[in-house]
């Protein structure tokens, strides 16, 4: 059968629209000794304490660190973004803090092609996860 597709040059801006909870995906290989020292465990997953706020900071001023651009509906855009092959069809709207995380993060999305229009909250950070690899 004959297909009407012609290739990227053919899919509009902003053809996909999504909205959610953004996140910064913060990567790093580390070592047992990083875990013990913030009470954490191989293999596991957890919600964030006071007590691991520091473990941000330390992760993102390693030179080898990782930054993501993350969130379901953001990974979804990305995924999105990078089948279509062609910078800004894809469209996403979601709230982020006015710090450096949040600045990072709209770096990583635009980086891989992704329209992003953040709203910006005075008070409240962006939000992070933090991914340690030990094995």
């Amino acid at each position: 059968g004959h297909s009407d597709y012609c290739g990227p040059h053919h899919i509009t801006d902003g053809v996909l629209f999504g909205m959610g909870n953004p996140l910064l995906d913060i990567c790093l290989t580390g070592t047992q000794e990083l875990l013990d020292k913030y009470k954490l465990k191989a293999d596991d997953q957890i919600l964030s304490e006071p007590s691991h706020i520091p473990l941000f900071e330390e992760l993102s001023n390693d030179e080898n660190v990782e930054f993501l651009c993350g969130g379901a509906t953001q990974n979804a855009m990305k995924v999105a973004q990078w089948m279509s092959k062609k910078p800004n069809t894809t469209v996403f709207m979601g709230c982020i803090g006015k710090d450096k995380f949040g600045d990072i993060l709209k770096s990583k999305a635009e980086e891989v092609g992704v329209s992003v229009h953040y709203q910006y909250h005075e008070k409240e950070a962006t939000g992070t996860a933090a991914c340690i690899i030990t094995g």
